[in-house]
């Protein structure tokens, strides 16, 4: 068993989208020797991690998120050689890697599900969850009325039979069986091989459905969002299955290991990662990235509230301080940018903007996670029809609201562009030339931003006011400071509609954060037990110097104090 020496918690984390990265043999799609050629501008950024969404073969109809062989690097991104260089560049500039597990499904083109559908009595038939269909007025219905989290019904028939298989994704993505030993046995061996390739931990994608209810049957639920969810979220057996996979494999490794929760009860998000648990090092918990849309529904804006972002972004450093661990986040390949949301006017603040933001999240408790193109403030793309979005989720929805809500097109697109996923998996902008500097010209497999002339790594490093700086800064600033690592979270001025106002504590000494999360200068006053005498600026993003007990706050500024 190895030692766990939690070096998470002092970690720095860059996720990196491999399509859209960087091109390193202009075939139009980012590949391996491409991220080898920036791995310095990551480690000068002051990252200490990287994860990677999946690198493995697939035949990317979800690209990547369907496996088709977990013990295999896809040939668009190069060679199992390719990744075993990655591993020692990234080793000599003492970046780990963290790679994307997704354990809730497979790709339809996995060897194990081809010959559980060509064979009944294939041992690989319980790899997955196979049932008869249901006959009602000579109709087959799938066997529950369950409906996936992209198309429609969850159950997709197999041709030729009566037979159905559980997808709660694409039908190209069939749901794992994970009551079967077997297919634990797998994923054991699975998790090893990379492990032993010196890989430092996982990312477990929608790790929470791999527990069914059994038996499978119709979600009688009239008010639920999603039928049958109740029958796939934290099922019974979700905490056994993790301790399973720590007890026989983590643990031999010095791991880290965090989880994305699909829509996750409270108290089981809890549990989770529970120090004494031994299931998770921590989990992504997004309810603050829900504050501009209904019921956390990408497609359906509203106007922002910042009380459910300070809300769900301090809520859990509050929450787990005593017993876990945390993750910062404000954006991913699922994600909006963020300097395009939370009704910021980009256009005017998007450099405040982009660094308030920044200040404001990662100055909190837990794990920073930096998105690639986030540290120099790419905004969304200005997307002008369907056939730009490459996402299949885009597709559907937009489908679903024309043929079967009967929206008109035009409003159907402006929705899905507000919540589409294509805005974060665009081109890294790394510069103004051909194609952003993302390769030589061949075009790239997505369209890109059309802003990358003036938003782009070369510009913003030679800026007076760069956003990559600023995060250079604010990172430097927190691996210096034991109190911006290490302390807990106090939250003041709850029920201000304008101003995020925390507190970081250790040990007697105090940090205070402070931002105006709005486009108007605004009054602030220091909150109770707070002297301006006693205070320090220690990082913002203006220039200031005079402190008052009651100052006036710029558009998006924001502040770090120390107590002196």
């Amino acid at each position: 068993m190895a030692q766990k020496t939690n070096w998470f918690e002092n970690a720095v984390v860059y996720q990196i989208y491999p399509l859209s990265y960087m091109d390193g043999n202009n075939d139009g799609i980012g590949d391996i020797p491409g991220i080898i050629s920036k791995l310095d501008y990551i480690k000068d950024l002051g990252a200490t991690a990287i994860w990677f969404s999946p690198l493995y073969a697939s035949p990317w109809k979800d690209y990547g998120y369907d496996i088709s062989d977990y013990r295999a690097i896809h040939p668009a991104f190069g060679t199992m050689e390719d990744f075993d260089r990655l591993m020692a560049e990234c080793k000599k500039r003492g970046l780990r890697v963290i790679m994307d597990m997704v354990l809730n499904h497979t790709s339809d083109q996995h060897a194990w599900f081809r010959e559980a559908i060509a064979d009944p009595n294939s041992k690989y038939r319980d790899y997955y969850i196979i049932r008869p269909g249901r006959k009602k007025n000579g109709k087959l219905l799938p066997p529950t009325n369950w409906v996936s989290c992209f198309t429609g019904s969850a159950w997709a028939r197999i041709d030729g039979t009566d037979d159905f298989y559980l997808h709660l994704f694409a039908p190209e993505q069939p749901d794992l069986n994970w009551e079967n030993p077997a297919v634990r046995d797998e994923i054991v061996d699975i998790m090893r091989f990379w492990l032993d390739k010196g890989v430092a931990g996982f990312r477990f994608d929608v790790f929470n459905l791999w527990s069914k209810v059994y038996p499978l049957r119709d979600d009688r639920g009239l008010l639920r969002l999603q039928k049958g969810s109740s029958f796939f979220v934290d099922g019974p057996r979700m905490h056994e299955f993790l301790r399973e996979l720590n007890t026989r494999v983590l643990s031999e490794y010095d791991t880290y290991t965090v989880g994305e929760s699909y829509l996750p009860d409270p108290e089981h998000a809890h549990r989770y990662i529970r120090r004494e648990s031994g299931e998770l090092d921590s989990i992504f918990d997004f309810a603050h990235l829900t504050s501009d849309n209904l019921f956390g529904l990408k497609f359906i804006p509203k106007p922002f509230d910042l009380l459910r972002f300070k809300l769900g972004l301090l809520g859990p450093q509050i929450k787990y301080f005593a017993t876990g661990w945390n993750t910062l986040v404000l954006e991913n390949h699922d994600c909006v940018r963020s300097v395009s949301r939370f009704g910021i006017k980009t256009e005017q603040y998007r450099y405040e903007a982009a660094t308030f933001l920044a200040l404001i999240t990662f100055m909190g408790w837990g794990t920073p996670f930096i998105y690639q193109g986030e540290e120099i403030g790419m905004t969304n793309a200005d997307f002008t029809s369907m056939d730009q979005l490459k996402d299949p989720v885009s597709h559907f929805v937009f489908d679903t609201m024309t043929k079967t809500f009967r929206f008109p097109r035009g409003l159907a697109f402006r929705l899905i562009r507000c919540g589409a996923r294509d805005h974060a998996r665009t081109p890294m902008q790394w510069d103004d030339g051909v194609n952003a500097g993302f390769n030589a010209g061949e075009t790239p497999w997505q369209c890109l931003n059309s802003a990358y002339p003036e938003i782009n790594v070369r510009r913003d490093l030679n800026a007076e006011r760069s956003v990559y700086r600023f995060y250079q800064q604010l990172l430097a600033f927190r691996r210096e400071n034991p109190v911006a690592l290490r302390g807990e979270t106090r939250l003041h001025l709850p029920k201000s509609r304008r101003m995020i106002v925390y507190s970081r504590e250790l040990e007697g000494r105090r940090l205070l954060i402070v931002g105006n999360f709005s486009a108007r200068s605004r009054k602030f006053r220091l909150p109770s037990g707070f002297h301006a005498t006693r205070l320090a600026v220690r990082l913002t993003n203006y220039d200031r110097q005079l402190l008052r007990r009651e100052m006036t706050l710029r558009p998006y500024e924001a502040i770090v104090f120390e107590e002196i």
